[in-house]
C-alpha cells in the first residue's frame, strides 16, 4: 500500500504543475485519460440499459464495440503516460547527479575558503596582513581583498544553500514521479484484464445469439425500412426547400447582399469543422457513416447518409451551429425531423419526439430544438446529418463525423 505521505507528494505537484506551467505533453495525457474513462463510463451505462432490455441487439453488440476501442485507446494513452515518466524519471536522475557534483564542487571551493579564512582567523593577523605591504597602494589592495574574500565566502554558502534546496525539490519531485509511474502500472494493468475481459464478453454475446437468425433477421428489415422513410422524407423537404428557393430566384433575384451573406455563412460553418458540438450533450456513435459492415450479420451492409448517436432516454437535441430552421417535418413511424440551414450546409435531426421550434426560427449554438424517441431497448438515438446545396441544386451528403469535435 502506498503511504498517505507519497499520496500527498503527487497531489502537490499535480497541484503545482497545474498551477504554474502551461499545458504540457503529460497535462495532454491525462485530460485524455480522464475523457476515456468518463466515455467508457457512458456507455456501460449504455450498455447495462440495453442487456436489461435485451432488445435491439445490434445496438447492445455496437456499444460493446465502442468500450473496447475506448479501453484500447485508454491502454494507449497509459502506456505513453508510463513512457513518459520514465524518460523524466531518468532525466531528474541525471539533473540530480549533476547537482551532487556542484555541490561537492562549491563544498571543496569553500573549504579552501576556510583554510584561508583560518589564517586569517584573529584581527591582529589580518593587521599585519594588510601592515606588512610594501606601499599604500598594495595595503589598499590587501585590504580590498579581504572584504571580497568575506563576502564571497557569504555568496559561497548562500550558493551552497541553494543548490541544496533545488536538490531536495528535485528529489521531492523524483519520487513523486516513480509514485505516478507505480499508479499508472497499477492502472494499467487494471485496464488490460478489463479489455481481455470485455472482449471475451463480446464473443459470448456473439455465440449466445447463435439460433437467432430469424429475430436479427427482423431486426435488420424493421431497421433498413426505418432508414429508408426517414430518407424518403428528408430527400423530399430538402428538394421542397430547392424548389422554393428556385420560384424565390425566379420571382425576386438574389442580390449581392444576399450572396455576399450566404459566402460568410459557408465559410463561417466550413471555419468549425472539427470543432461543432456534438447534437446531445452525451452520446456514443452506433452507426457510423457511408457503407458499413453489419456487426452481426456476415457479408451484409449498410450504407446511413448521417450518423446514429446512441444516448440516454429522452434526451434533449441542440443544434451544432447557428442557422434558420426550413423545415420541421413528421416522418410516421419515425418521429419528426428539423433541417436547419447555414448557408448552403443543413444540419439534420431525426427520430425527435417533440420539436421545440418551427419553420423560419433562427437558433443558436446549442440552443435546445427539441426532446428524442425513447427506444424499446430503453435508450434513445438520433440520426444526425450534414448536407450541402450546390448552386447547381445538387444534394451531397458530407461525413458528420469529421465535423463533431472529437
Amino acid at each position: 500500500m502506498l503511504s498517505v505521505r507519497k499520496i500527498l507528494i503527487v497531489i502537490l505537484v499535480a497541484l503545482s504543475s497545474g498551477i504554474y506551467s502551461q499545458l504540457t505533453d503529460s497535462d495532454r495525457l491525462k485530460k485524455e485519460q480522464q475523457e476515456l474513462q468518463k466515455k467508457i463510463i457512458f456507455t456501460k451505462k449504455l450498455l447495462e440499459t440495453t442487456e436489461a432490455n435485451k432488445i435491439n441487439l445490434t445496438e447492445n453488440i455496437g456499444l460493446i464495440e465502442r468500450k473496447i476501442e475506448y479501453r484500447g485507446d485508454l491502454l494507449n494513452n497509459l502506456d505513453l503516460q508510463i513512457k513518459q515518466l520514465a524518460t523524466e524519471i531518468e532525466d531528474l536522475k541525471s539533473e540530480i547527479e549533476n547537482l551532487r557534483k556542484e555541490i561537492d564542487r562549491q563544498k571543496s571551493t569553500y573549504k579552501l575558503m576556510l583554510i584561508q579564512a583560518y589564517k586569517m582567523r584573529s584581527s591582529s593577523a589580518s593587521l599585519l596582513f594588510v601592515l606588512s605591504s610594501e606601499s599604500f597602494n598594495q595595503a589598499n589592495k590587501r585590504m580590498e581583498y579581504l572584504k571580497q574574500l568575506s563576502k564571497f565566502r557569504s555568496d559561497q554558502i548562500r550558493k551552497i544553500q541553494t543548490s541544496k534546496k533545488k536538490l531536495d525539490e528535485q528529489l521531492f519531485a523524483l519520487e513523486a514521479k516513480k509514485i505516478e509511474k507505480d499508479f499508472l502500472l497499477v492502472n494499467q494493468r487494471t485496464e488490460q484484464n478489463q479489455y481481455v475481459a470485455d472482449r471475451e464478453y463480446q464473443k459470448k454475446q456473439i455465440q449466445n445469439l447463435s439460433g437467432k437468425e430469424l429475430e436479427l433477421q427482423k431486426e435488420l428489415v424493421a431497421q433498413e425500412k426505418k432508414s429508408k422513410k426517414i430518407q424518403t422524407d428528408l430527400n423530399a423537404a430538402l428538394n421542397k426547400e430547392i424548389l422554393d428557393k428556385k420560384k424565390k430566384d425566379s420571382d425576386k433575384p438574389v442580390t449581392e447582399a444576399e450572396k455576399k451573406e450566404i459566402a460568410l455563412n459557408n465559410k463561417g460553418f466550413e471555419s468549425d469543422k472539427g470543432n461543432l458540438p456534438w447534437p446531445v450533450s452525451k452520446g456514443e456513435i452506433t452507426k457510423g457513416f457511408g457503407k458499413q459492415a453489419h456487426p452481426l450479420h456476415i457479408n451484409v451492409y449498410t450504407y446511413n447518409n448521417g450518423i446514429d448517436i446512441t444516448t440516454v432516454k429522452g434526451s434533449t437535441v441542440r443544434a451544432v451551429y447557428p442557422g434558420e430552421v426550413t423545415s420541421v417535418i413528421v416522418i410516421p413511424g419515425a418521429g419528426k425531423a428539423i433541417i436547419i440551414a447555414h448557408g448552403d450546409y443543413r444540419t439534420i435531426y431525426s427520430n425527435l419526439q417533440e420539436t421545440y421550434v418551427t419553420k423560419g426560427d433562427v437558433v443558436t449554438l446549442k440552443q435546445e430544438i427539441g426532446s428524442l424517441l425513447v427506444n424499446e431497448s430503453g435508450t434513445s438515438d438520433v440520426h444526425f446529418e450534414i448536407r450541402k446545396i450546390t448552386p447547381e441544386g445538387e444534394i451531397v451528403n458530407v461525413n458528420p463525423t469529421y465535423w463533431l469535435l472529437q
